[in-house]
C-alpha cells in the first residue's frame, strides 16, 4: 500500500510539474492574443471579463463664466456610419487655433463631450476623431464657408442645441437630466454618495440636494450595461484589419520577406549539413577529426562574436539590404552538421557496402539511402533552423538600413513602438500573425520533428 501510495505521490507531482510547465509556456501566448484583441489604449489593463459597470471621469456643474458663452462639444460616433473604432477625440477650430491636442473631449456613454465657456462670437471647429480623422460637427448644421462647422456663442447662454447632458442648481438641489437611450441604468455619483437617476423613455432625470449656496459641485456618472455591450467595447478584431490595411505598415512585404529569408536558410542549411554530416561519418580524409573537434570547438563560441567580422564582410561584398546578406551568413550551422553526423554515423554499413557493389554513385546513395533515411532529422533541422531564422531580430535589422525593401516581420514589427508609441494592441496583433507559419509548419511536420529527436543522439 505504501508502494502504492509512493507511486500516486509521483504521479501527482509529476502532473503538477507538466502543468506548471505548461501554464508557464501558454501564458505569454494567450496574454499577447488577448492583448491584440483589446480596444486601443486597453491593451495594458490587467481586465479580462468586461465591467458592466462603467465609471465616467469627474465632471464639474459650474455656472457660466461672467461675460461669456457656453459650448458643450458632443461626439456621436453612431452619426458616422462606417467611422473606425474611436478611442481619442478632441476639438480643434478658431477658439484654440485649431490645436488638435488641446482640447480632448470626455467619453461619457455612447458619445465623448467637453463644456467649454467662451467669449462671445462665431466660432469655426471639427472633431479630430483618433488624431488624424477631420470630421465636421453634425448636430448641428451652420457651416463656414470653408465646410468647418459654425457655432455663435452668446453670454450667458449654451451654444449647444442637442444637449446630451443639462445640469443646473436651484433651491440647493442639482437638477440633471440625460439623454441616454442606449444605457440600462445610470447612477449619480457626488461625494462618494451614489444616487440611482429616474428613466423615462429615453432620458434620465435625478435631483441631489446640495448644501446651501453651492455654486460648483464635482460629480461622476456610473453607469450599466448589458454584458454584451461591455465586451464589445473591450475587445475588437479592428487592430488584425489594421495591421493588415494600414499603408504605413507594409505587412505583406515584410511577411513575405521573412518567409524568402526562413526557408532559403533552413533549405541551405539542412543540404549543406546532411551533404557536411555524410562526408564526416562515412569519408575519410585528411585531418577528419581534428578538423571535426575544431568545428566542435566553434559551438563555444558565443554567436555575438562573429557578428561584427560578418557584418564586415557582409559590408564589403555590397550585401546591405540583400536576402543573401540575411541567408549566406547563418548556413554554417555547426549544431547542424554535428546532428546529421550523428545520424547517419549510425545508419547500417551493410546499405552502403551493398550500393557499392552494386555500383551505386555518390548522388545516388544520397538520394536513396541517406535522404529517405534522414528525414525526419533533417525535417526537425529544418523546423529548428525555420524557427530560429522567423524570430531573427538583431541581424536582420543591422543587415537593413530604415528605408530597405527587405525588412523582415521581426524588424518591421518594431516600426510600431518609434511610429505609435507604446502601441501595444498593434504590436500583439503582428506578432500574432508572426506566429502563424511556426504553428501551421510544426502541427504539418510533428511527426517528423519527435522522431527526428529521438534519433542521431546514440551510436549503436
Amino acid at each position: 500500500m505504501l508502494k502504492n501510495l509512493k507511486k500516486k505521490s509521483l504521479f501527482y507531482l509529476l502532473f503538477l510539474f507538466l502543468a506548471t510547465g505548461a501554464v508557464v509556456v501558454l501564458f505569454p501566448l494567450f496574454w499577447m492574443v488577448l492583448t491584440a484583441s483589446k480596444e486601443k489604449g486597453k491593451g495594458m489593463d490587467f481586465q479580462i471579463l468586461p465591467s458592466t459597470f462603467k465609471t465616467s471621469p469627474p465632471l464639474t456643474h459650474t455656472p457660466i463664466s461672467k461675460g461669456k458663452g457656453r459650448m458643450t462639444f458632443q461626439f456621436y460616433p453612431k452619426d458616422y456610419p462606417g467611422l473606425e473604432e474611436v478611442y481619442k477625440v478632441t476639438v480643434a477650430g478658431s477658439f484654440n487655433q485649431w490645436n488638435k491636442e488641446s482640447h480632448p473631449l470626455i467619453p461619457i456613454g455612447s458619445i465623448w463631450i467637453l463644456p467649454l465657456d467662451l467669449p462671445p462670437g462665431e466660432y469655426e471647429y471639427k472633431f479630430v476623431v483618433n488624431g488624424r480623422i477631420w470630421l465636421e460637427d453634425k448636430g448641428i448644421s451652420q457651416r463656414s464657408s470653408t465646410g468647418n462647422t459654425l457655432v455663435r456663442i452668446l453670454p450667458g447662454r449654451e451654444a449647444n442645441p442637442r444637449l446630451w447632458i443639462r445640469t443646473r442648481i436651484d433651491h440647493n438641489k442639482l437638477w440633471i437630466e440625460i439623454k441616454e437611450p442606449d444605457i440600462q441604468e445610470i447612477s449619480l455619483i457626488v461625494k462618494e454618495q451614489e444616487y440611482k437617476l429616474h428613466k423615462k423613455g429615453i432620458f434620465f432625470y435625478g435631483q441631489i440636494p446640495l448644501p446651501p449656496n453651492t455654486q460648483n459641485i464635482n460629480y461622476r456618472l456610473r453607469e450599466k450595461r448589458d454584458f454584451w455591450t461591455a465586451f464589445r467595447e473591450l475587445y475588437t478584431l479592428e487592430n488584425f484589419r489594421e495591421i493588415l490595411e494600414n499603408p504605413d505598415f507594409p505587412f505583406a512585404r515584410f511577411f513575405l520577406n521573412s518567409l524568402i529569408v526562413s526557408l532559403g536558410t533552413a533549405f541551405l542549411t539542412v543540404l549543406i549539413c546532411t551533404l557536411g554530416g555524410y562526408s564526416f561519418a562515412r569519408k575519410d580524409f585528411f585531418l577528419k577529426e581534428p578538423l571535426f573537434f575544431l568545428l566542435m570547438g566553434t559551438m563555444m563560441v558565443p554567436g555575438m562574436i562573429f557578428m561584427v567580422p560578418q557584418f564586415a564582410i557582409v559590408s564589403r561584398l555590397g550585401w546591405i539590404n540583400s536576402y543573401q546578406a540575411m541567408i549566406v551568413p547563418h548556413l554554417a550551422n555547426i549544431f547542424g552538421l554535428f546532428l546529421m553526423r550523428q545520424h547517419i554515423s549510425t545508419l547500417p554499413n551493410s546499405l552502403f557496402e551493398a550500393a557499392y557493389l552494386d555500383g551505386a554513385k555518390e548522388w545516388q546513395i544520397l538520394t536513396y539511402i541517406v535522404f529517405p533515411l534522414s528525414l525526419p532529422v533533417m525535417a526537425t533541422l529544418f523546423l529548428m533552423t525555420f524557427v530560429g531564422q522567423w524570430g531573427n531580430f538583431l541581424w536582420q535589422l543591422i543587415t537593413n538600413t530604415p528605408d530597405s525593401a527587405y525588412r523582415t516581420l521581426p524588424v518591421g514589427l518594431a516600426l510600431f513602438k518609434g511610429q505609435y508609441g507604446q502601441d501595444w494592441e498593434l504590436i500583439m496583433a503582428g506578432a500574432c500573425f508572426s506566429i502563424l507559419p511556426i504553428a501551421i509548419l510544426f502541427l504539418c511536420a510533428q511527426r517528423f520533428f519527435i522522431e527526428g529527436m529521438t534519433q542521431g543522439a546514440v551510436k549503436e
